[in-house]
């Protein structure tokens, strides 16, 4: 818990010793503990008391302090979201339909953020022309055809074609095709495609091949980007999804998948909702918070 170098009970703290105050105040140690510790190692009680408290007055570690609470409720949050999806009767997993409502698919999935599979039939009419596996490969080319992609149908001339055949999901996504924003999924035999974040809501539908999913819950967000050496791992879901299912990836999910034979898929992004897609967007820098008082 603390260095190995003794303080001299008389002279000021030695810069790495404030700093093992510092990083032991962040992370949440009990004041009286970092007091015991100072104490041991040669530094008088009232003394290890000023040392500490000074420390968590300097105004960076003040504001530090406020910033890693703020993480620590949210993380516990998250934790407390995953005990609740746990203690479900029955295991974990993803719920499957034959058919569904929009309505319930909506009230059930969408907007609770949880992944559903669905098999109504929509591709039935894609199982030829032109998105056969042979005719989406020839219009990526030979070099792009061997890597797994995910592009957008529209603003490529060569995938027009492909677009112009394309149905929505009815009562689910759109119906104009081109504002559903479309992407075509193209995967080689025995592709795999590593765990990454779903930015939006994603309707996933499976024309030709069968994909098999990794599915991570958005609770699992601090086991997922922090993964801690031999703690719990984060909790995962399996799915397969064969030709003419559709799976909801809720944003926020993480998904991987493998694909042993190759496969070829359309996901649509704009729902049949009066409210836009919402987007998660990781990355986005942070504003200031609001400027302290002037003097």
């Amino acid at each position: 818990m603390s260095p190995s170098r003794e303080v001299d009970g008389g002279a000021p703290l030695a810069p790495e010793w404030r700093r093992w105050l510092v990083e032991n105040l962040l992370r949440g140690t009990v004041r009286g503990e970092l007091v015991t510790a100072l104490e041991k190692a040669g530094v008088t009680a009232e003394r290890a008391r000023q040392a500490v408290e000074a420390e968590a007055r300097e105004p960076f570690v003040e504001g530090a302090l406020r910033a890693v609470g703020m993480q620590r409720k949210l993380e516990g949050l998250l934790d407390v979201y995953a005990e609740l999806f746990l203690q479900t009767p029955a295991p974990p997993r993803v719920d499957r339909h034959d058919a569904l409502t929009p309505a319930a698919f909506f009230e059930r999935y969408y907007f609770q953020n949880l992944p559903v599979v669905l098999r109504d039939g929509w591709a039935a009419s894609l199982t030829s022309g032109e998105w056969t596996p042979e005719r989406v490969a020839a219009r990526l080319g030979e070099r792009e055809a061997r890597h797994a992609c995910c592009v957008p149908l529209f603003g490529e001339p060569r995938l027009e074609p492909l677009a112009r055949e394309l149905p929505t999901p009815g009562g689910l996504a759109l119906a104009d095709v081109r504002a559903c924003e479309p992407r075509l999924w193209w995967e080689p035999g025995g592709a795999e495609v590593p765990l990454r974040a779903s930015r939006r809501n994603v309707l996933l539908a499976q024309v030709h091949g069968v994909r098999r999913l990794q599915l991570i819950p958005a609770f699992e967000l601090r086991r997922v980007a922090s993964p801690a050496e031999g703690g719990d791992a984060p909790l995962s879901l399996d799915v397969e999804l064969s030709p003419g299912e559709l799976l909801l990836l809720p944003v926020g999910w993480w998904y991987g998948f493998v694909a042993p034979e190759g496969g070829v898929a359309a996901s649509f992004e704009a729902f049949a909702l009066p409210e836009p897609n919402v987007t998660w967007d990781s990355d986005a820098e942070p504003l200031p918070s609001p400027l302290p008082p002037r003097d």
